[in-house]
């Protein structure tokens, strides 16, 4: 029940039984008597009235109370659908990855993170570790891009490189998950853009 039906029945109800009151007196008092009593009436509406005023507070109130606990609830809501729909665009990307192993364009992919890695450190002597698969393709990159480069391995699957300076003072992670962290919040915007927009 809403705090206006609320409100309403109250009132109604109040006036029910003043109108029987008056309808009892009426028949047997004079209009002295009847006076009396509507201003009885008026003393018991002027009493009620600041009761139900702050009937209907309480009820708006509480109102948006829940509205307010509602919106809560569905922001969170979206949130976790964000989070949940950003890890499989992660995954589905690193499968992507993945099934171009061995490929041109995967050759490219790591020779575009090497290129980035070393203009960051500026510098061609550069040490690069990367996963065992790759060390074949890394060096054949190395000698196409005239870089002064050790390759190091790691049994970690590392789609892309770590390259850091020959003094080590400078390291550069380019691999995919390295970036993909950079670009996590511009991920999820664009997901929530997507959701708003359907």
């Amino acid at each position: 029940m809403s705090g206006q039906e609320l409100t309403e029945r109250l009132i109604n109800g109040i006036i029910t039984r003043l109108e029987n009151e008056i309808n009892e007196w009426s028949n047997n008092a004079r209009l002295r008597a009847e006076a009396e009593l509507l201003d009885g009436a008026k003393a018991v509406v002027d009493k009620y009235s600041s009761v139900l005023e702050n009937i209907d507070k309480e009820l708006n109130m509480e109102k948006e109370y829940k509205l307010y606990d509602e919106m809560m609830k569905t922001k969170k809501e979206k949130l976790s659908i964000i989070e949940e729909a950003y890890t499989e665009v992660v995954r589905r990307i690193r499968d992507r990855i993945r099934s171009m192993k061995g490929t041109d364009d995967y050759k490219r992919f790591l020779r575009n993170s090497i290129m980035w890695a070393s203009a960051i450190i500026g510098s061609k002597e550069l040490i690069i570790t990367t996963s065992e698969s790759d060390k074949k393709i890394i060096k054949e990159l190395i000698l196409e891009l005239g870089l002064d480069a050790t390759v190091n391995t790691t049994k970690d699957e590392l789609l892309g490189v770590i390259a850091s300076s020959s003094d080590g003072s400078v390291k550069i992670d380019a691999t995919l998950d390295s970036r993909l962290r950079l670009m996590e919040h511009q991920i999820k915007t664009l997901l929530a853009h997507i959701a708003l927009s359907e």
